[in-house]
């Protein structure tokens, strides 16, 4: 009975103005086209799209006019979740709500538990609440492509309208070098772990530099970099990471609750523990202490946080050069673990990134801009301007002032629907 109940609550906080004209009124507008704020502006929102952006009395309305009040609020784009694994199918109307619930209205899917293909037929014949989703091609450790498999293969994906493939594990270096020569001819984003293969009993990694110089797009949890030995490889390594565009998504968040860095008592200071209904934490509660107790006790498990603790300090490192170099970031939440929920993790890493150092605009930036820009659609979303999509979302607070207020998401926007957050978590 659950699962319905969630989504006739959904409808009913969810208010669709289809056809209607709609006007933000008197709102601080943070476009993310660079630093700032622009005080007390209206947006006019027509058939989806942002259409006009001024004074309240100049915007052309009429008695269907729908008004919204957005005294002393911020209006900035929705947020990318650039690292999302998809649950069973009969959990993914959850991950879709929780997303919006948050303020994320696009995700990039880095892993599926069900070929994506056939959600995406699934989910294209119903009605829900739901971000834009990436689909992406999953390449595995037990497949190899020839250079005549590869071509054929990214021919398959540009005709099913795949967004990308994503490299989950390696079969050897050749298959990689098939894979990205075809890529790089049909114009297709390969990206995803670092190239790694088995050999011998062995772990060999690609030469980064190879790997920086073949377009392969993003890499994820900032492997590659945390393997080299040397000060002067590092700076070799962000160097090219920055000459050739390599967007770096470092899910610091998967390092801190894979290893049990927050135990025993840091993890009841996350916004997710805080956040969201009690409901969720009490399961929470009962599945972490069950962990604890399979991993050896407090002991064992205290033993590999103290393990853990330098490799997590080193990528903490790492993020901050790449950023210090003006390298693309993006925001990943990879939420899977307790105290992890999909779209709120979202935060709960961008609080890490403050903690590494990096500053609150390019913290945002990375959740909206750069993703935009890795798609190639940052001429459709990414930024509040005139003709972009009515991605957006409606703050009490500035995150540019203080990154920990991109909790306080009232509204999220998507075309000409409005979707109350608060309510929204309540369902959850």
């Amino acid at each position: 009975m659950k699962k319905p109940i969630i989504l006739f609550f959904a409808f009913l906080i969810s208010t669709s103005i289809l056809g209607q004209n709609i006007i933000i009124k008197d709102i601080n507008i943070i476009p993310m086209t660079s630093n700032i704020v622009i005080e007390n502006k209206s947006v006019l929102i027509q058939n989806g799209k942002i259409k006009e952006i001024g004074a309240f009395k100049k915007l052309p309305q009429n008695k269907d006019t729908k008004i919204i009040n957005g005294k002393g609020k911020y209006l900035m784009p929705g947020l990318a979740d650039m690292h999302v694994h998809l649950p069973e199918e009969n959990k993914i109307e959850h991950l879709l709500l929780s997303n919006i619930a948050a303020g994320v209205t696009q995700i990039r899917i880095m892993n599926s538990s069900i070929p994506q293909t056939d959600l995406r037929e699934i989910l294209n014949n119903k009605q829900l609440i739901s971000p834009k989703i990436h689909y992406s091609h999953l390449i595995r450790r037990s497949e190899s492509y020839s250079a005549s498999q590869a071509d054929s293969l990214m021919v398959e994906i540009k005709n099913n309208g795949i967004s990308f493939v994503k490299l989950l594990s390696l079969s050897d270096e050749e298959t990689f070098d098939n894979l990205t020569k075809s890529a790089n001819q049909y114009n297709v984003t390969l990206c995803g772990h670092y190239p790694v293969y088995q050999l011998e009993g062995k772990s060999v990694m690609v030469d980064m530099e190879k790997v920086l110089n073949s377009n392969f797009k993003s890499i994820e949890h900032l492997a590659g970099y945390i393997w080299l030995e040397d000060e002067e490889q590092i700076d070799k390594a962000i160097q090219l990471t920055k000459e050739f565009e390599i967007y770096n998504c470092p899910t610091l968040d998967w390092d801190i609750m894979s290893g049990n860095l927050q135990y025993p008592d840091d993890y009841k200071n996350r916004i997710t523990y805080q956040f969201l209904p009690e409901s969720i934490t009490k399961d929470w509660e009962s599945s972490y202490l069950a962990s604890i107790e399979e991993a050896g006790g407090n002991e064992k498990v205290m033993e590999s946080k103290n393990k853990k603790l330098p490799s997590f300090e080193l990528k903490r490192k790492l993020l901050k050069r790449l950023y210090e170099n003006d390298c693309l970031l993006l925001i990943g939440g990879d939420a899977g673990y307790d105290f992890q929920a999909d779209g709120f993790n979202v935060y709960e890493e961008m609080m890490n990134w403050k903690n590494a150092g990096i500053d609150n605009y390019t913290i945002l930036k990375s959740a909206t801009v750069t993703p935009s820009k890795f798609f190639g659609e940052e001429h459709l979303w990414g930024t509040v301007e005139i003709g972009k999509n009515a991605e957006l979302i409606i703050l009490t607070k500035n995150p540019l002032e203080d990154i920990q207020n991109i909790t306080t998401v009232e509204t999220t926007i998507i075309g000409n629907e409005f979707h109350l957050n608060k309510e929204l978590i309540n369902q959850l």
